[in-house]
């Protein structure tokens, strides 16, 4: 997050398109924070620094862990790519800061707005709460 905006991919399968938050698998010896890290840049071309860890849910994939992070760089947010399929296989189209006022309603986003504190809400410049 930064700035009232949170980074998201939008991801283009066969038969489905959404943005989502950056996100993918951990690799052996790898931490979550660690695995967060490596995937944010690797989908998002930015470097994070994690805050603090936010949530778990269980679903039918297996189990999603969720930070709170701020970028380091002020490079560029552009889209990535999985290594773990060929370039033919990429399913990421394009990264983006969106505003958290037009992606509130987004199922992740509302949980990550609902757990943060109110002094987070107010360093990040996010007040989708509000009406």
């Amino acid at each position: 997050m930064h700035d009232g905006k949170i980074a998201m991919i939008h991801e283009i399968k066969p038969g489905r398109e959404f943005w989502t938050l950056p996100g993918g698998g951990v690799e052996n010896g790898e931490t979550l924070e660690d695995a967060a890290i490596r995937e944010a840049y690797e989908e998002t071309n930015l470097k994070i620094k994690i805050v603090r860890y936010l949530y778990k849910n269980e679903y039918a994939g297996g189990t999603q862990y969720c930070f709170l992070a701020e970028p380091l760089n002020e490079d560029e947010i552009k889209a990535g790519y999985d290594p773990e399929v060929g370039k033919a296989g990429q399913v990421i189209k394009e990264a983006e800061w969106k505003s958290i006022d037009e992606v509130k309603d987004d199922k992740m986003v509302s949980v990550v707005i609902k757990i943060l504190t109110s002094e987070e809400k107010n360093k990040y410049k996010i007040f989708a709460d509000k009406k």
